[in-house]
């Protein structure tokens, strides 16, 4: 069977943008029923009315999503908007949704494991999509134990829900359920392998850095000194040169610093981003996620003309795993942190990446990344792009 895809955004009210978006996949699609839908949508169309909108529309299709930080496809991206990407093809999808991770991550997705099937005959190849609570601080565990329960031969991808940067409530969605503190895997078995592609445009400028000490996601020390100083230290000539001071840097300034020189985690030849989310009161730095002690730690700066050249080079890696395939289409998680970045420029990345491609795409702007592949970065990420290519 041939792999067919439709995407779409809309504006509008709940109701509204179920009619518009549905309307839009049906006529794409021209009759065929879809597999697989994935709905992505700002808080202005809450994801509680939303998906119940939808009612029948896709019988019979295994229905994912999430709340978000900016909506997209290749058309252009919107704030305050839904997108949605639908796939017709030869797949077996089996899904579940579990709640409870905040107290107990590892029990969570060792149930929601052992509901899916380990194989199913005939489509030997796998790929896990993960879609996890943004608040819920639970990024990484998740993403390290869905790749261990899963398997090595199983590739990940995915991202962390988003509530448009008001940092009080995110959710995850499967087959009618809406949930927060929550988290969703589905398994994706084909013929033809899927692609998964990962890329930032971060590069290292100072370190490794050793965590002495931290708590959390707070980094009180970098070898023994505060870890602000030391971020100062390494950035400074840098950042001065760029029009900022980081010595006199207030309120959004300082965000908009840290988004630029954020921190790096050496994973092979490569680094995974650490995005700094603030300075603490003593010199300590809050980050996105959790940082142990003993973590050797980079400083890395970036810039848009990279910023867009990663996300081109994520759909090409992410088109080399098709097994010779041409892509049918594509979703993609993006970092919240990347629009911060390019503001404006976002929509040359996001065309970047379509291009690349030869397909239709959809996708958000998240509040971290899954990527878990042999072959590439691996993990929970943030300031990153990741994606899924379906091949034809």
């Amino acid at each position: 069977m041939k792999t067919k895809v439709a995407t779409a955004i809309a504006e509008g009210t709940a109701g509204d943008v179920a009619k518009t978006l549905a309307a839009s996949v049906k006529d794409q699609l021209g009759g065929d029923k879809p597999s697989l839908v994935f709905l992505f949508a700002s808080t202005k169309q809450p994801l509680k009315e939303l998906v119940p909108a939808f009612g029948d529309e896709f019988k019979g299709a295994t229905f994912l999503g999430c709340s978000t930080a900016g909506e997209f496809t290749q058309s252009g991206d919107k704030e305050g908007a839904a997108s949605i990407f639908a796939v017709v093809g030869d797949f077996k999808i089996f899904s579940a949704i579990g709640t409870g991770l905040r107290d107990d991550v590892e029990g969570t997705i060792t149930k929601l494991v052992s509901e899916l099937p380990m194989e199913v005959e005939g489509y030997p190849h796998c790929t896990a999509v993960l879609l996890v609570d943004g608040l819920s601080g639970r990024g990484e565990e998740v993403t390290l134990l869905a790749a261990m329960m899963l398997g090595e031969s199983v590739r990940l991808a995915g991202g962390a829900a988003g509530d448009d940067l008001r940092m009080k409530e995110t959710y995850v969605a499967c087959n009618g359920q809406v949930q927060t503190d929550a988290v969703v895997i589905s398994k994706i078995y084909s013929k033809v392998p899927l692609g998964v592609g990962v890329a930032h445009g971060h590069s290292p400028i100072g370190g490794p850095f050793q965590v002495t000490r931290a708590e959390g996601n707070i980094v009180y020390e970098l070898d023994g000194k505060p870890a602000w100083e030391v971020w100062l230290d390494v950035t400074r000539e840098k950042a001065r040169a760029s029009g900022m001071d980081p010595e006199t840097l207030q309120g959004g300034d300082v965000n908009k610093f840290l988004g630029v020189y954020e921190g790096g985690l050496e994973v092979g030849e490569e680094f995974k981003v650490r995005v700094p989310i603030g300075k603490v009161p003593g010199g300590a730095m809050a980050f996105a996620c959790g940082i142990p002690e003993s973590t050797s730690m980079h400083i890395m700066d970036s810039d848009g003309d990279r910023q867009i050249q990663s996300a081109g080079l994520a759909a090409r890696r992410a088109k080399d795993q098709l097994g010779g395939s041409a892509p049918a289409g594509a979703v993609v998680f993006d970092c919240r942190c990347r629009k911060d970045l390019l503001g404006n420029e976002f929509s040359k990345a996001v065309t970047t990446i379509a291009r690349e491609l030869g397909a239709p795409i959809a996708g958000f702007e998240a509040y971290g990344e899954v990527a878990m592949n042999m072959a590439d970065l691996s993990g929970f990420h943030n300031t990153t792009t990741v994606v899924l290519a379906f091949p034809k």
